[in-house]
């Protein structure tokens, strides 16, 4: 039976990724008559010993900076009908559709065949755009790599077949995080400059060295060598490369600083060279942004409609999309979710701003409204527009999908609205979306109108709710602080815990901008330390609470617990211990500073005034006394009132009374 496919693996020193590459290529190894040859370019010995799992055929071979060489050992090495390359830092996510490929005999009709490389941006797996790479081909008479780097196989036979399976690639993220492999590109550049001054009139060298180029975010360089590689393709009439060249001229130019010579080399493609529709769209967007700098909607509007009117054009067609593509200028790319979100709310404001909201509707209406994870990040910005563009905004509102969470939200707030339809619309806008944003309108608006709060609670998670209490809060003025307290107590039967955080939140208002003296102070700590306790007291076992075990507590909890021992020392007017544990209870809570330093303050006081500590007797005889000074002071016996004042002052430093009488004999005296 004959060998279907060969697979060539080139392995180097990359111990940690080749394994899984290794890994991901047992499904074809297995199911598909097919042979592994590892071309190892590396010392490394853990390298070989993992190799050596998979495969005997392992071919040594000593680095000499060509690429197309080392390929080749591979290739000349194979036995299949047809060949396959990887590298050893790229995986296979799924090779279901290749294996069904051969063993259905579907390869007998194709030449050559591309499967994706999805390179990733970041490390952390989000950011990655796709482009096929043609890795596969049928094994001919004269087949063979070319090219010192970026190596292709010739001749690429047709038809292609083009997979939808790819491989993960994070080879052009640096092993610092850095967004583009400054190791690869220096590595990469002075081979391709070599290469172009060999082979002055290969186009593909100079789309190499312009990838080099902006992956290392050099603009001019990359502008430089679109144009020369535009040139040769002038010459040679190579559309394919001359569409990427197009598009990649335009974004070196955008990304030097200079939107006006983007705006008219840009526009004079789109006019003089007619470009197909994959490079219109990616023109049109760069011009939509270009526009948007400028401050121009009507520019904006005119590209964000032929952009849509040609991605119509395209879908109509799909075909138009695998013949016009080339490298990174893909389908994909042009399709993916944040570019056309960006493109088409740019487009929304910009027709909001000429007051159009027949073109916002345009566009408002091309959003993906049936995914609320993309949706909600935008809701903030529609409230902005809401500011912005008024009556506009609110026709443009009228076009919201019924569905939306945020146009429930709004409705709420219409006049001739039962409280039944409110609930329900709050409901309605908490059901439909995970948007903290528009969670925490809800609730502002149920305090507002005074709904049960409980069962929207029942659609929000406690941490979402104790982050989203402090804005609710702070939304109120002090001085219309009851709707929130009518709201602590609609909650206190159905969700008591998160009645405790908004009472816990409005006790910490009122401490601290309530400006409480004492005894009033002590008595609304008192209060605070009781809510809080019993917040945490629901939640955990009486155990959690012992002295050994109040480090597992949050920093909150333990700053109550504190400050309740210190309240009970200030009770048995134990005033230094009570300072001591005051002062240790700031540092696990330091936004109640103010309120225990105003605490302190009072301590401070009493423990100076002697008539706070003084018995029947001594409070009896400052009646007296200050009955007198009323005497004194009706009888205009100023003399006489001042020496009772000098006796009494610091006995009753307290008393209010007594302050304002002696202000009183003060004034006589000076008169």
């Amino acid at each position: 039976m004959k060998i279907q496919l060969s697979i060539s693996l080139l392995a180097s020193n990359r111990a940690a990724s080749l394994e899984r590459c290794l890994d991901s290529l047992k499904p074809l190894l297995m199911k598909v008559p097919s042979e592994l040859i590892v071309v190892f370019t590396g010392q490394d010995e853990r390298v070989r010993e993992i190799a050596a799992k998979y495969t005997d055929h392992i071919i040594p071979f000593t680095w000499c900076d060509n690429f197309s060489a080392a390929r080749n050992v591979g290739l000349w090495a194979a036995k299949g009908e047809w060949f396959l390359y990887i590298d050893d830092d790229e995986w296979f996510d799924d090779v279901t559709e290749i294996c069904d490929f051969f063993l259905s005999g579907a390869y007998l009709n194709y030449g050559s065949a591309c499967y994706k490389q999805r390179n990733y941006s970041d490390w952390n797996g989000v950011r990655h755009s796709d482009f096929h790479a043609f890795r596969m081909a049928k094994i001919v008479p004269g087949i063979g790599f070319q090219n010192a780097i970026h190596e292709e196989i010739v001749p690429q036979l047709e038809p292609c077949k083009y997979f939808d399976a790819y491989v993960h690639h994070y080879g052009y993220v640096s092993k610092t995080g850095a967004k583009t492999n400054e190791e690869k590109t220096s590595r990469n550049v002075p081979l391709l400059l070599e290469s172009i001054k060999e082979r002055p009139s290969y186009v593909k060298n100079y789309l190499q060295i312009v990838l080099e180029y902006c992956g290392s975010e050099e603009w001019e360089e990359a502008e430089k060598y679109c144009r020369k590689g535009r040139e040769l393709c002038k010459g040679t009439g190579d559309t394919e490369y001359q569409r990427w060249l197009q598009v990649n001229l335009i974004e070196s130019i955008y990304h030097q600083g200079d939107p006006e010579r983007t705006r008219r080399e840009a526009e004079a493609i789109l006019k003089k060279e007619n470009p197909p529709g994959l490079v219109k769209l990616e023109l049109a967007r760069m011009l939509v942004g270009v526009y948007d700098e400028k401050r121009d909607p009507e520019g904006m509007l005119k590209y964000g409609t032929l952009f849509e009117k040609t991605l119509v054009s395209m879908d109509q067609d799909p075909q138009l999309w695998r013949k016009q593509q080339y490298g990174d200028l893909t389908e994909e790319k042009v399709k993916s979710i944040g570019r056309l979100l960006w493109l088409r709310l740019k487009c929304t404001e910009a027709a909001l701003e000429v007051g159009d909201a027949k073109r916002a509707t345009d566009f408002l209406l091309r959003l993906p409204w049936e995914e609320e994870s993309q949706m909600q990040q935008y809701y903030p910005l529609f409230d902005q527009w809401k500011r912005m563009y008024g009556e506009c905004f609110q026709e443009l509102l009228k076009e919201f999908p019924a569905h939306s969470p945020y146009l429930a939200l709004q409705k709420v707030q219409e006049e001739r609205i039962s409280s039944e339809e409110k609930q329900a619309l709050l409901m309605q806008s908490m059901d439909g979306t995970e948007s903290f944003y528009l969670q925490q309108q809800a609730v502002e608006k149920a305090v507002l109108s005074e709904q049960n709060l409980s069962i929207l609670t029942d659609t929000m998670d406690l941490d979402t709710w104790k982050r989203c209490v402090p804005d609710i809060v702070a939304a109120f003025p002090l001085e219309e602080s009851e709707k929130l307290w009518n709201a602590v107590e609609s909650l206190r039967q159905g969700a008591r815990v998160y009645g405790l955080w908004l009472e816990k939140a409005l006790w910490e208002r009122e401490l601290v901008r309530g400006y409480q003296i004492h005894p009033e102070l002590i008595e609304a700590l008192r209060a605070y330390v009781e809510c809080v306790l019993s917040f945490y007291k629901l939640q955990y076992r009486e155990e959690m609470f012992e002295r050994e075990n109040r480090n597992l507590l949050s920093k909150d909890c333990r700053f109550v617990l504190l400050l309740d021992e210190a309240l009970k020392s200030v009770e048995e007017m134990k005033l230094p211990e009570a300072v001591r544990l005051f002062r240790l209870a700031i540092a696990y809570y330091p936004t109640m500073t103010g309120v225990i330093r105003e605490v302190i303050r009072h301590m401070a006081v009493e423990a100076d005034n002697p008539a706070l500590g003084a018995g029947e007797e001594f409070q009896a005889l400052a009646q007296q006394m200050k009955a007198a000074l009323h005497t004194m002071l009706d009888n205009r016996q100023y003399p006489e009132a001042m020496a009772i004042v000098n006796q009494l002052s610091p006995l009753l430093p307290e008393d209010l009374e007594f302050l304002r009488m002696r202000q009183q004999v003060w004034r006589q005296m000076t008169e």
